[in-house]
């Protein structure tokens, strides 16, 4: 068991040109000092000293951040400490940051929600010390498929867009999920120009303290990668379609309805779906990774028409994301798309290579365990 003494003239050295390797050493600097308050000590937030990749010394007592060059699809993180150096390895400038907050953790710290935090325990034998719960930790990157996401509903609006966001980072989530109906991403002009949803969600900042545009820069300070979706699958087929070709939507009890998912048998669905579809991807080339479900507590009302009785819950929502993940490979062939289907139940029709499966969707049981928040 090892401790770190906060007493100790301690430096904070980063690489110079990350900006993320800044803002998560600021982080550390902050929660240090307040330690040192905590136990009666003045003060004093810990020096930041930005070294070449070359320099082998920060001063006697020395916290090392290291950044590896990676794309931000790579997570991991290491950290071990000792009397008088520390050293957290960033696999990326994401990597980084949860490695800051996972050394951070084992000191005691715990953010159970937003603006919310706990200090760790003082120390009434040595005040200046903190016991580490371990002196390293390992984390490499894992499957891209189980994440961490938090993600941003379309059905509510949210006041603490920065404090979600922070709370996100303090706890390791790496991404950020907008609902293709949220206008994060968008100007006005834009959202005027482009019809692939009917009532554009334009409220979503109504009565948030925050603008759009600081919400992306709060994020990318901290390197955090932004995804496009959620329960929106029949966002790509729009209802004003319901005035022209009933035939295109759900049926149920043998009348078509407008309100949840869509008939996907029908040819004139699936030709609108792909070209909403390509409106979407076209206009956020940035994005690579898209999740469209089924309308959310409608995951399971597919269409009873004839045509689609010959086919399952499931292989009616798989001909949905196919015609979807077709589009995005001609258009991006990068980008990869989350579908929903229950874990008891698989379809049967074959899959594309750019889609991934979500056995578990955000606010249900288990979610968060395989990764998904959900922030309102």
């Amino acid at each position: 068991m090892i401790s770190f003494d906060i007493s100790k003239e301690w430096i904070i050295c980063i690489p110079p040109d990350i900006p993320a390797a800044k803002k998560s050493a600021e982080d550390l600097s902050h929660y240090i000092d307040l330690l040192r308050r905590q136990s009666g000590l003045p003060q004093k937030p810990l020096p930041i000293k930005a070294i070449s990749e070359n320099a082998s010394d920060c001063g006697v007592f020395a916290i090392f951040l290291q950044v590896q060059r990676d794309g931000r699809e790579k997570n991991g993180f290491s950290w071990r400490v000792g009397r008088e150096r520390a050293e957290i390895n960033g696999e990326s400038d994401r990597g980084i940051c949860n490695g800051v907050f996972d050394f951070l953790a084992a000191l005691g710290f715990n953010w159970p929600e937003p603006d919310q935090e706990t200090l760790p325990p003082l120390n009434k034998i040595k005040p200046q010390e903190y016991i580490l719960k371990e002196s390293y930790a390992y984390h490499p990157s894992g499957d891209d498929t189980i994440r961490r996401r938090l993600l941003f509903s379309r059905k509510k609006t949210s006041k603490k867009w920065k404090s979600l966001i922070v709370w996100a980072v303090r706890n390791q989530i790496d991404t950020l999920v907008f609902s293709l109906q949220n206008p994060v991403l968008e100007n006005k002009d834009d959202l005027k120009r482009r019809k692939f949803f009917t009532k554009p969600f334009q409220k979503i900042f109504k009565n948030s303290h925050h603008s759009p545009q600081e919400v992306l820069d709060l994020a990318e300070s901290y390197a955090m990668t932004i995804e496009l979706g959620g329960w929106d699958i029949s966002l790509l087929v729009p209802r004003r379609y319901f005035l022209f070709n009933r035939d295109m939507f759900r049926m149920d009890s043998g009348k078509r309805d407008k309100e949840h998912n869509f008939c996907p048998t029908a040819p004139d669905t699936i030709k609108i779906l792909k070209t909403e579809a390509a409106k979407v991807f076209r206009s956020h080339p940035e994005i690579t990774v898209y999740h469209l479900w089924p309308d959310m507590g409608y995951e399971k009302a597919w269409c009873s028409c004839p045509a689609c009785r010959a086919f399952t819950l499931e292989e009616q929502n798989r001909m949905a994301v196919t015609a979807a993940a077709d589009t995005l490979a001609e258009i991006n062939p990068n980008g990869r798309i989350s579908y929903y289907e229950n874990p008891s139940r698989k379809g049967d029709m074959e899959l594309r290579p750019n889609l991934f499966r979500v056995t578990c969707l955000p606010g249900e049981a288990g979610a968060e365990a395989g990764g998904w928040f959900l922030g309102n």
